[in-house]
């Protein structure tokens, strides 16, 4: 019986132990439940608009198992939980309301892109197995809690980028051992890099761009030894760059030390970095020479040297360099030939060399380059002839501003992918060819600034995306190009300053749609304004100045929609977008439209956006000044001198409030000057001369700035400041053109009359002897009487 009694016992323990094994998370999950469930409840769920889940925890429930069915939730073979994974949950709330000490079998947390708030709480250190802690885009505040995060034995990842944080990085994270990957990332941080951090001899990946972290690299750093990708671009960092990096960084492959204030050289030990693949030095303080040892990294995919002060030549052993894809020295002083090793780099499609001191004649090899995708060789010395490029991958080709010569390349028309061309400020010359109207993805083309000459040959391909054509500058001949009919998406046209006749086609108004800018001044066209101009509702600034133009200024003004209104967007388009390298590239092409503005000429660029203008000057343009065109709000200068108006100004000039320029002199324009004319409060450069205005000059804060008395001179009835005072009392009211010229009448023929009389009384004397006679026989006897 005892011994019966002893083997129940014994079956009832075994029992109960491998009851205890088989479901030992009762406990635990229940607490992991409970603490999630909590801090369910204090989060704001997202709005009905939110573009994710609208009820991301709606699987959370009392009723169901954690492990099982909980959305975000992993749990490990021991039942616990073991992940908890909410990427863009559109989460809100505070992530001190979860209880962390409930998690102790926790390895990873991934609350990112939600809109969690307040400070990182520092119970964090109780979570002794996390590996991976990603709390990055999301609003919290607060500061790295450096020595809660020190306390994680096993984190390996850290990720708090693009959030509010502040404050410094914290020394405390040099004793973060086992960490192989930092990522803080615009987070707001202000400091300087703590040397502790070189302690950190597991770290491969260090990203703390886009912040406010200034002073230089600590010579500690090289304790860093496993480094590979690192990413300080973007921060207010200076003094040079410390040479012992490249050698005790054997693994790097990635060094971006983009906008900041670095000095000094280039250390030529990063040639030692033998598994470099992408260097970004842009935009520093550099100097010195680009070290010959960089053609030694036969594993470089980037190299971005651009916007510093390198000088000397580029050195021949990049040609070494047969994995490079782009190859940015731009904004430099470089001097000398681009060698002609550059043909070796035939993975090249991305080759930046503009606004340095480059010379001599492109190298033939440029021609190798068969998937080139990016070309800029602008604002240089180079010489000759343009060479053939043979990529068919060219998407952008910039070579402006140098001192080509010869024809038109006409290798230009093979390039089917061309969006992007801009050849300007150069000496090309001859007959454009036909054939780059067959380009049909081309976006933009400047030619401009060079002696091209003949008529604008016509083309049937009606397929064209043109957005903007600048031929300004050159000797081009014929009349108003007919193939500029076809680029129906067409916003900006400069024709100016050539040989162009004719009148400008009826078409315009009816295919040319979308133009905002148009500009052909300096021309010999002729005719009258058309009509059909009116239609271009997208229209903001119109130059037909030093024309032949006749006629009257067309009525319907106001159907000019887009000058009633101000602009106030930069919404000119002005890139094209492309990858390269798994980067995302922005192509930029500057629509540059010159505007005489203010009595000067100015060169616009971006700003041209924001431009809205009207300038007829220098024509035969007769009649009135239509009153509508008051109506035309959105007007920044306006420019109708040297031509013969007539008539009085508008007098609801003063509605134009955003004028910052008025020229209306060399007309021939009466009455008075309008009062509203005060009320143009931009108004800064104001010319009425020489036309027949009379009356008292209005008075206003704006104008009394107007000191210089010559933009009035020349109007012979205009009196106040800043000419001479107007008679007191007087009230000068002349109102057409007789009584205008009253006063200056009537002087002259009081002058008149007192030369005639005593010519009159002298010739008498001459030719009359009895006068004569007469009269001296009168003074004789004035003479004896006084004597």
């Amino acid at each position: 019986m005892r011994a019966h009694a002893a083997a129940v016992v014994l079956l009832c323990a075994l029992t109960f132990l491998l009851l205890a094994r088989a479901s030992p998370t009762a406990v635990p999950s229940a607490a992991e439940a409970g603490a999630l469930l909590r801090w369910k409840s204090t989060l704001t769920p997202p709005p009905p608009s939110s573009t994710t889940n609208p009820r991301p925890l709606s699987s959370w429930s009392s009723a169901s198992s954690v492990c099982a069915s909980w959305a975000g939730v992993t749990c490990g073979a021991d039942g616990r939980v073991a992940e908890v994974a909410l990427p863009g949950a559109g989460l809100a709330g505070a992530l001190a309301a979860l209880d962390l000490a409930a998690f102790p079998a926790l390895r990873e947390l991934n609350l990112s892109g939600n809109s969690l708030a307040g400070a990182i709480p520092a119970t964090l250190s109780v979570l002794a197995s996390l590996v991976s802690l990603d709390l990055s885009n999301n609003v919290l505040t607060g500061g790295v809690p450096g020595d809660a995060l020190a306390a994680l034995p096993a984190l390996r990842v850290l990720a708090l980028r693009n959030n509010s944080l502040g404050g410094a990085v914290p020394a405390s994270v040099g004793r973060m051992r086992t960490l192989e990957r930092l990522d803080l990332q615009a987070a707001g941080l202000v400091s300087t890099l703590p040397p502790e951090m070189g302690g950190m001899a597991s770290l491969t990946f260090l990203d703390l761009s886009s912040n406010n972290i200034s002073g230089g690299l600590p010579p500690s750093f090289v304790g860093m030894r496993n480094m590979r990708e690192i990413y300080l671009s973007r921060n207010k960092l200076s003094g040079t760059i410390p040479p012992e990096i490249f050698k005790n960084w054997p693994d790097l492959t990635l060094f971006y030390l983009h906008y900041n204030s670095f000095t000094g050289a280039i250390p030529p030990e990063i040639g030692e970095a033998k598994k470099l693949r992408k260097l970004s030095l842009l935009n520093n303080n550099l100097t010195g020479v680009i070290p010959a040892e960089i053609g030694g990294l036969g594993s470089l995919q980037m190299l971005h040297l651009g916007q510093n002060c390198l000088t000397g030549q580029i050195p021949h052993s990049l040609g070494n360099l047969t994995q490079l894809v782009i190859l940015v020295l731009s904004f430099n002083n470089l001097t000398g030939n681009i060698p002609a090793e550059i043909g070796s780099l035939t993975a090249l499609q991305d080759l930046d060399l503009n606004n340095n001191q480059l010379e001599g004649e492109l190298p033939a090899t440029l021609s190798l380059l068969k998937d080139l995708i990016y070309l800029s060789l602008s604002s240089n010395n180079f010489v000759g002839a343009v060479p053939e490029f043979a990529s068919q991958k060219l998407v952008s080709a910039g070579l402006s501003g140098n001192n080509f010569s010869g024809g038109f390349p006409l290798s230009f028309c093979q390039l089917a992918s061309l969006e992007i061309l801009d050849i300007s400020s150069n000496q090309l010359s001859g007959q454009l060819p036909s054939c780059i109207w067959d380009l049909q993805d081309l976006m933009f083309m400047d030619l401009s600034s060079n002696s091209l000459s003949g008529d604008v040959l016509p083309s049937t391909n009606s397929n064209l995306s043109l957005e903007s054509l600048h031929l300004a500058d050159n000797r081009f001949t014929g009349g108003f190009p007919s193939v500029i009919q076809f680029l129906t998406i067409l916003s900006v046209l400069d024709l100016g300053g050539n040989n162009f006749s004719g009148t400008i086609p009826s078409w315009i108004g009816s295919r040319l749609l979308f133009l905002r800018f148009l500009r052909l001044r300096s021309n010999m066209f002729n005719g009258s304004i058309p009509l059909q101009l009116l239609q271009l509702s997208h229209l903001q600034l119109l130059d037909l100045a030093s024309n032949n133009f006749d006629g009257q200024i067309p009525y319907g003004l106001a159907s000019l929609t887009s000058m009633i209104q101000p602009q106030t967007e930069f919404n000119l388009p002005s890139r094209v977008h492309h990858q390269i390298l798994h980067l995302e590239a922005d192509y930029y092409y500057a629509d540059r439209v010159d505007v005489n503005w203010k009595m000067q000429t100015y060169e616009f660029q971006g700003a041209i956006a924001l431009m809205t203008g009207i300038d007829l000057s220098g024509n035969s343009i007769g009649g009135e000044i239509p009153t509508e065109l008051t109506n035309l709000q959105g007007l920044r200068f306006l420019n109708l001198s040297r031509n013969n108006l007539s008539g009085t100004i508008p007098a609801n000039i003063g509605d134009l409030k955003l004028l910052e320029s008025l020229d209306l002199s060399w007309n021939e324009l009466s009455g008075h000057i309008p009062s509203g004319i005060s009320e143009l409060i931009s108004l800064s450069s104001l010319n009425l001369s020489n036309n027949m205005l009379s009356g008292e000059i209005p008075n206003g804060s704006q104008l009394q700035s107007l000191a210089d008395p010559s933009i009035y001179s020349n109007n012979f009835g205009l009196c106040g400041f800043p000419l001479s005072i107007c008679p007191s009392g007087s009230s000068i009211q002349i109102s057409d053109r007789s009584k205008e010229f009253e006063g200056v009448y009537v002087y002259y023929s009081r002058i008149a009359g007192v030369v005639f009389g005593l010519w009159l009384w002298f010739g008498s004397l001459v030719f009359s002897s009895p006068w004569r006679n007469s009269f001296f026989y009168y003074v004789d006897s004035i003479y004896r009487k006084l004597v």
